[in-house]
């Protein structure tokens, strides 16, 4: 699928991928729906990059993060059109929505102090589901803010072991029980330095649950990238 949208992108000029008008400033959006995308903006958590109230550095649930998970950010909370896109992309297979997205996750990677050389990792599905929806969200986005960055992408330093529950749990705490202990990370990634990338941040369960996994297998830090942020259910 990957293949044949880069086919089709060569043979016909680039529009808009929500309205299929003509693109405007930013990559792949009209000039409409680029008004309508709003940036994160103001005072953030040092860690998982939350609005919080000044002058508190971090927020009152990330002590509880993994100690590797140095810190995340997010490009824009989850409305308008960036919300749009992740449901184009996510459950309508428009797979050039990931452009927009990952450029917005790569805004969001320039807002951490990354070493160099750190590894592109993108939040993998189990395999029944990708099988299901045909390819990765996170992993197309993955490879569009690698490209941006002028970083390696890394797609299988992390494997999903088993398949989520969907949208049964909205908690906090439903979210945090149901994605432990269900990845892996691979030998490969001891001693790196990886950047994690996801289209949206809700809980930060998953982002941890990964995190957790590569401390596991030695990693030397781990950051988190998402296009955008939803507002943490409780």
């Amino acid at each position: 699928m990957h293949f044949l949208s880069a086919f089709l992108d060569a043979l016909t000029p680039p529009l808009c991928v929500l309205c299929r008008g003509p693109p405007g400033a930013l990559p792949w959006l009209c000039a409409r729906c680029a008004a309508r995308l709003d940036l994160a903006g103001g005072a953030v958590c040092l860690r998982c990059g939350a609005t919080r109230p000044l002058p508190a550095p971090i927020c009152g649930a990330c002590p509880d993060w993994p100690a590797r998970f140095v810190a995340a950010r997010a490009a824009a909370p989850h409305t308008g059109t960036a919300r749009e896109l992740v449901h184009a992309l996510k459950f309508k297979g428009v797979l050039a929505a990931a452009r927009p997205l990952g450029h917005l996750v790569a805004a969001a990677a320039r807002q951490l102090a990354l070493p160099e050389g750190v590894a592109v990792c993108p939040v993998p599905l189990h395999w029944t589901k990708r099988r299901k929806r045909g390819f990765n969200q996170a992993a197309e986005i993955a490879r569009v803010a690698a490209r941006e960055l002028g970083l390696g992408l890394e797609t299988r330093l992390l494997r999903r072991t088993r398949p989520g529950i969907g949208a049964v749990h909205r908690s906090v705490r439903g979210r945090a029980h149901e994605v432990r202990g269900a990845f892996r990370a691979v030998a490969a990634a001891r001693g790196r330095s990886v950047l994690l990338v996801d289209d949206v941040f809700t809980t930060g369960a998953t982002l941890g649950a990964c995190a957790r996994a590569l401390a596991r297998r030695g990693t030397a830090a781990v950051w988190a990238a998402t296009a955008t942020r939803s507002p943490s259910p409780r």
